[in-house]
Parts: structure tokens; C-alpha cells; sequence
């Protein structure tokens, strides 16, 4: 029998459990795109982005498996080259989101989890939903999700996990809802069950060109500027072991045609008050310049819609595609910032992990840059298999001596990588060990003290570049250089104090110095 009344659909962002979140970062484009995606297919839609509803987090007490931090967590620190120091809800309570979703009073309701690290709370979120209501129909999708679909699917609270994109399995998946299938075979990358039994999808698709859709999402607004981000491709024909892009989006590699964009671009309208402002457009895209051209192209298209425009690749560029010639276009077109990836410096592991580098392009990228003032910042990952307190010192040294911020990432993996092919072990421990913050030795090569040694050593690295230092910070460098030995600021009421950061490793601080004063 066909359903003549249209589908209530919620679609929920669950709160994020986490040391520090990035607002602006957590644009939720795949939710917006699912949302236009239901809109198309006669759907009455609400969507609510939970961890973007408070401007602060609140303090949560930190779960026993991250006891392991508590030696390396200061009270009261504060400053350059501080770690973190409070665990966090960015949202409101879970019982609070799961009230506000049923209020909507949905038919469905759709739960995303933006990576796999957070997939106790979008579990817990259906769970509180399903306690409230038990009929009603629960999916879950999202990079998560794809990650590892059967950690899922397998929850009594789940009835449909979708792996990958939106757009191939949304149109096929709200038919069978419509006509109270119960066959859902037919659906693409659909997870579902069968009398409790999970059924694994028998078609696997992903999207042409045409297919994928466009979005422009405004994720923040001053008095002198407005935010953008957006995502123009999918796919990396790359294979990075460390990366979990084609998971999510294959290996193939495609682009929305610029007339779409276009079309996109023509249909957004503008507030009157915000005409004259500054405009910032990021984009997400995971290596846009695969397609050089195209990427120029686009920034051209932008250009033309708005007055004064600046872009973002926050989500970052690959330097080995960069030219001379590349940089200054891109330069000269309004790139603002220049987010690069090196992984490492050290060759055999980079081998290892299968990334392609080009120092002597990546140091002429940054004397182009640096001419033209233009930030960089450039990350590495800290904590790979091959990784040992030699490279990780080295790489910083190498790093702050070049005219560029670092950006340093703790290693962490998500189910499916190359290395990490057993999900098993990712039912043996919490998903938030997956975050970076966690600083939890994955790969054993370095331990937890050695991991938050080397984010406080490229903290410090930044505080010496930054061009403008208060006295305190001023006072800092010069006992951690004097010394060679890491030391931080804590804060008591207006009082100030310098204090040794007691649980750091000692040998990696004295290689770092010695890398980094002798050439």
C-alpha cells in the first residue's frame, strides 16, 4: 500500500564529547544536503545541528578510559603551549536533544556522525530517542558510519545504517519507506534488518559528477564578514594509509560541473546588510587540486558573485600538485591561507604509509608565500608505526625553521584502514579513543607522554614565530630555551605562574633542541 501522507523527517547532529570542537569546522554538509535530498522527495524536514546550539561547552567528567591523560592534564593551565585541560559536551544533553526531536514529532528521524570517534553519542541519542519512542524508524549515516556500518546496524536501536553518500541512497531508500516495503535489497549501500538479521547491502554505488550535490553553507557572520564552507568533490585516487576518504567516497575522483554551481550561486540571495561585506569561502575538499583548473575556475565563479572574496582550504591542499606558477594564481585569486600536509619528513615513512613528497617544492611553496605574506600552516601526523622520538623531534625542527605554523596531528585510525583491516579491535575499546586528543598510542610506536611531548613541543614552536608575545609568554620562551625543558602557565584567580611540566619526555625535548639549533 502507498503512503499518501508525506514523511516527517528529523534529521539530527548528536552533541560532540570532546577535549576542544571547532564550530565553523562542523558546517554539517552532509546534513544539508540530505535535508534538500528529503525536500525533493516530498518530505517535511527539521534539521538540528546540536553541537552548534551552545557557544561553550560544558565540563563533562572525563570517562575512564581516558584516565590514562589525567598525569598530563595541568589544573589550571592556560596559554601557548598548554594541552587540553577539560573534557567536554558541545550541545545540549542528550536527553534534552532526544525531547527537542521527538517534539518534531517525526516519522523518521536521521542521525549523523560525522566521524567514527563520536559514534557513542549518536548510539546514545537514538538510544534516548527509542526509549521515548519506541516505534519510531531510526537511520544513522554519516563518514562514521560508512567507517564501520556493522558497529552500527548491529544496535538494538538502529534499523538502517546508510554507508556512503546521500545522494545514491536516499531516492530509492524514501520509495520502499513510501510503500511500506519490507524488501530493502534494492536500496544501494543500505545496512537494514531482517527478523534482527542484518542484511548487507547487495548494491554498492557511488555518484557521477551530476550526481553529487551542491552546497553553500553560512557557518558564521560578523559585523565585517560572512563565513562559507563547501565541499566540491569526492574521491582521492591517492592511497595515503592513513587516510579515510575513500571509505566514505572512493577512490575515483569527481568534480560537480561548474554550471551547477553556478545555478547554485545564482539561486542564493543575500541579506542587504551584508552586501558590503567580506566574504570567506572554505572549502572542505579533501585534494581539489587534482583538478588545477577547475579549482582556478571556481575561485573565478566566486569571485564574479561576490564583491570581495577570500578563500579557505581548511580541510588542506596538497603541495606535491602545487607549481610556482599555481601558487601565485591561486595567490592573486584571494586564497587567504594555505593549510599544507607533509605527514613527515622522515623517507621510509613516508614509503610506508604511500605518500608522495617533494621537499625542495614544498620549501620553494613557502618562500613564494612568505613573499607574498601569506600564512601557512603546515601538518604532520605524530605517531605513525614507523615513528620514533628522532623523527617526531626532527620533523618539528625541520618545521620551525621554515616561515610556517605547524599543525600537528596525533595519530589516530579509523576501522577499514590499511593497517587496522580487524574491526575486531574496535569492539574492544570506546570509539573516542579514535580522536586525536586522546593521544591513546595506537600503533605503539610512541607511548601517551611521548604523543603530548611532541603537541606541546609544536605549540611552543608557534609561540616563538607568533609576532606578538605578551611578557609572560616572553618569560616562558626563555626558560624552556635556557633550560631545554618544557614549562607552562598556570593561572589562579589574576596570578600568573610559570611551573615544569613534570609528565613530559625528557629525551624528545633534548633532541627537538638538537635538531633545531644545530643544522
Amino acid at each position: 500500500m502507498n503512503r499518501k501522507k508525506p514523511f516527517k523527517a528529523t534529521i539530527a547532529i548528536p552533541p560532540v564529547f570532546d577535549f576542544y570542537f571547532t564550530p565553523h569546522r562542523f558546517s554539517g554538509l552532509g546534513c544539508e544536503i540530505l535535508t534538500n535530498l528529503l525536500v525533493n522527495n516530498g518530505c517535511k524536514v527539521q534539521l538540528f545541528n546540536f553541537p552548534n546550539l551552545q557557544k561553550k561547552g560544558r565540563t563533562v567528567p572525563l570517562p575512564k578510559e581516558l584516565h590514562f591523560l589525567k598525569p598530563h592534564i595541568i589544573e589550571n593551565e592556560t596559554g601557548s603551549v598548554s594541552f587540553f585541560t577539560r573534557y567536554q559536551r558541545f550541545g545540549p544533553p542528550l536527553e534534552q536533544c532526544a525531547n527537542q526531536v521527538i517534539a518534531t514529532e517525526p516519522d523518521i528521524v536521521f542521525i549523523s556522525c560525522f566521524a567514527f570517534c563520536y559514534a557513542d553519542a549518536t548510539l546514545k541519542l537514538a538510544a534516548c530517542i527509542r526509549g521515548s519512542k519506541p516505534d519510531i524508524v531510526i537511520v544513522v549515516g554519516g563518514a562514521g558510519v560508512s567507517a564501520y556500518p556493522d558497529f552500527f546496524i548491529r544496535n538494538p536501536n538502529i534499523d538502517f545504517a546508510l554507508n556512503g553518500e546521500a545522494e545514491i541512497s536516499m531516492p530509492s531508500f524514501l520509495n520502499a519507506m513510501k510503500l511500506n516495503s519490507t524488501d530493502f535489497s534494492w536500496v544501494p549501500n543500505l545496512y537494514h534488518k531482517d527478523n534482527g538479521k542484518i542484511i548487507a547491502p547487495l548494491i554498492k554505488k557511488q555518484t557521477g559528477p551530476e550526481e553529487i550535490e551542491f552546497v553553500l553553507k553560512r557557518t558564521h557572520a560578523s559585523a565585517k564578514a560572512i563565513y562559507f564552507t563547501t565541499s566540491l568533490s569526492r574521491g582521492c585516487p591517492k592511497k595515503c594509509r592513513f587516510c579515510s576518504n575513500f571509505l566514505c567516497h572512493g577512490r575515483k575522483f569527481r568534480i560537480i560541473p561548474i554550471k551547477k554551481i553556478q545555478q547554485g550561486l545564482s539561486e542564493l540571495s543575500i541579506n542587504q546588510e551584508d552586501c558590503d561585506k567580506t566574504v570567506y569561502i572554505n572549502f572542505e575538499d579533501d585534494n581539489l587540486l587534482l583538478a588545477p583548473e577547475y579549482f582556478l575556475n571556481v575561485l573565478k565563479v566566486f569571485r564574479k558573485k561576490f564583491t570581495r572574496t577570500f578563500f579557505l582550504a581548511e580541510n588542506g591542499v596538497d603541495y606535491t600538485k602545487l607549481t610556482p606558477k599555481l601558487v601565485k594564481e591561486l595567490v592573486n585569486l584571494g586564497m587567504k591561507q594555505f593549510n599544507l600536509s607533509i605527514a613527515s619528513t622522515h623517507l621510509p615513512i613516508l614509503a610506508k604509509e604511500q605518500r608522495d613528497a617533494t621537499f625542495p617544492l614544498y620549501e620553494k611553496t613557502l618562500q613564494i608565500l612568505d613573499k607574498y605574506q601569506i600564512q601557512s600552516i603546515t601538518y604532520f601526523i605524530c605517531g605513525f608505526k614507523k615513528d620514533t622520538k628522532q623523527t617526531v623531534a626532527a620533523n618539528i625542527a625541520y618545521l620551525a625553521k621554515l616561515p610556517t605554523r605547524i599543525g600537528i596531528s596525533l595519530f589516530y585510525p579509523v576501522p577499514g584502514l590499511p593497517d587496522f583491516m580487524d574491526k575486531a579491535i574496535f569492539d574492544k575499546h570506546p570509539p573516542f579513543l579514535c580522536a586525536g586528543s586522546s593521544a591513546f598510542p595506537w600503533n605503539h610506536s610512541l607511548t601517551t607522554a611521548e604523543l603530548i611531548t611532541a603537541f606541546r613541543l609544536s605549540r611552543f614552536v608557534n609561540l616563538l614565530k607568533s609576532e606578538i608575545k605578551s611578557t609572560d609568554e616572553k618569560r616562558l620562551i626563555q626558560k624552556i630555551t635556557k633550560e631545554q625543558r618544557l614549562y607552562t602557565i598556570v593561572k589562579k584567580g589574576a596570578i600568573r605562574t610559570i611551573v615544569p611540566v613534570n609528565n613530559s619526555d625528557q629525551d624528545m625535548v633534548r633532541l627537538f633542541f638538537n635538531f633545531f639549533l644545530n643544522d
